[in-house]
C-alpha cells in the first residue's frame, strides 16, 4: 500500500489541478460541483502522502546510521506529518464552505469565518502549517539521497524534483499540474526499489555463488 501511495499521491495532485484550471474557465473558482469534486481528490491525495511520509520514513530507518541520523529523520517526519494534517484541515474546509456557499461571495465570507476552526491554535499556525509538510518531505528526500547506499544520482535527483515542483505550485496555482508531475517523477524510483530491511529471496545467494 505504501508503494501505491508513491503513485497515486501526486497522480491524484494532477488530477485536482487539472480539475482547478477546468474549474476556474470563467475566473472563478467555486463554489460549485467542480470545486467540490476536486478538493475531494485533493484530500484523497493528502491522505495518501501520509503513505509516502511512512514509506520515507521507514525506509531511512532501515538503512545504517548513527543515532543523530536516526534523530534527524525523526524530525523531518514529523514536520512532515504534522504539516499534512494542516494541509488536510484546509482541504477539509475548503469541501465545507463549498457546499455551504451559494456563490462566489458567500464563499469568500464562509472562509474567513472558518480560518481558525477548529480554534485550537492560533490562525498562524493554520497558514503556516503546509509548508512545514513542504520542507519536512523535502527534508526526508535529501537525507535518502545522502545515506542511500547505490544509485546516487537517482537519489539526488528526487529533492531536486520536489523541490522544483513545490517552487511551481507557490508562484501560481495554475501550474499545480506540472508540479505535481515533477512530484510524481520523483517518487517513481520509490515504487521500484526493495525496501533495505527487506530480506533477499531464497535462493538469491546461491544463484549468485553459482
Amino acid at each position: 500500500m505504501t508503494r501505491i501511495a508513491f503513485h497515486l499521491a501526486p497522480a491524484l495532485m494532477l488530477a485536482y489541478g487539472v480539475v482547478r484550471l477546468i474549474d476556474g474557465r470563467d475566473g472563478q473558482h467555486g463554489p460549485g460541483p467542480a470545486w467540490t469534486t476536486g478538493h475531494l481528490i485533493f484530500l484523497g491525495s493528502l491522505l495518501l502522502y501520509g503513505g509516502v511520509i511512512a514509506g520515507l520514513y521507514f525506509r531511512l530507518r532501515a538503512l545504517p546510521g548513527g543515532t543523530a541520523r536516526r534523530i534527524t529523520t525523526g524530525v523531518a517526519a514529523t514536520a512532515a506529518a504534522l504539516g499534512l494534517v494542516t494541509f488536510v484541515r484546509v482541504a477539509l474546509v475548503d469541501i465545507v464552505v463549498g457546499l455551504r456557499a451559494a456563490n462566489p461571495a458567500e464563499k469568500s465570507m464562509l472562509s474567513d469565518r472558518y480560518a481558525d476552526v477548529p480554534a485550537v491554535l492560533p490562525q498562524a499556525v493554520y497558514e503556516i502549517g503546509p509548508v512545514f509538510f513542504m520542507l519536512g518531505l523535502l527534508a526526508l528526500l535529501i537525507q535518502f539521497a545522502v545515506v542511500t547506499p547505490g544509485r546516487k544520482a537517482v537519489a539526488a535527483l528526487s529533492p531536486v524534483l520536489v523541490a522544483l515542483g513545490f517552487v511551481a505550485i507557490t508562484l501560481d496555482l495554475d501550474l499545480l499540474p506540472a508540479g505535481a508531475a515533477l512530484i510524481w517523477l520523483a517518487l517513481v524510483p520509490f515504487t521500484r526499489e526493495r525496501t533495505p530491511a527487506s530480506p533477499a529471496r531464497p535462493g538469491t545467494k546461491a544463484r549468485a555463488a553459482a
